[in-house]
């Protein structure tokens, strides 16, 4: 895959969080607003859910940890090993450990009740993800 499709995935699986998660309310007041006069009309209630969005980007990124955590063993082995050898910022190794989780978020996403889930189960499962 890509980087820039796996860049998307972690973006499309943080917006699906917050919508589903944090910013329901936001969310659908934007669905609605964009169902009944397109994107021109709009600009106060994308405003609002990019607010929210900003508001809940730590527990966004919590959750894709968690569900890492859980679920993408290798990679935050991966992630966890280059850590302890303190030689660099292993941005590659969290950004693939991010990625495995945004793709399990996505393939998670077709009911939300899977995806909630998913996330509760990371939650119970997960190890300590090392930052």
């Amino acid at each position: 895959m890509s980087d820039s499709i796996a860049d998307e995935a972690i973006g499309q699986a943080c917006t699906l969080l917050t919508a589903a998660l944090h910013c329901r309310r936001q969310s659908a007041e934007l669905k609605k607003c964009l169902a009944a006069s397109g994107s021109a009309g709009c600009a106060h209630a994308q405003q609002a859910f990019a607010t929210c969005s900003h508001e809940h980007a730590s527990e966004v990124i919590s959750s894709l940890v968690s569900v890492a955590s859980a679920h993408c063993k290798a990679e935050v082995a991966a992630f966890a090993a280059c850590k302890r050898g303190g030689s660099r910022a292993c941005e590659e190794e969290d950004l693939a450990a991010l990625r495995c989780a945004s793709l399990q978020v996505l393939r998670s996403a077709t009911s939300a009740l899977r995806l909630r889930a998913l996330l509760s189960q990371s939650a119970l499962e997960s190890e300590s993800y090392p930052r």
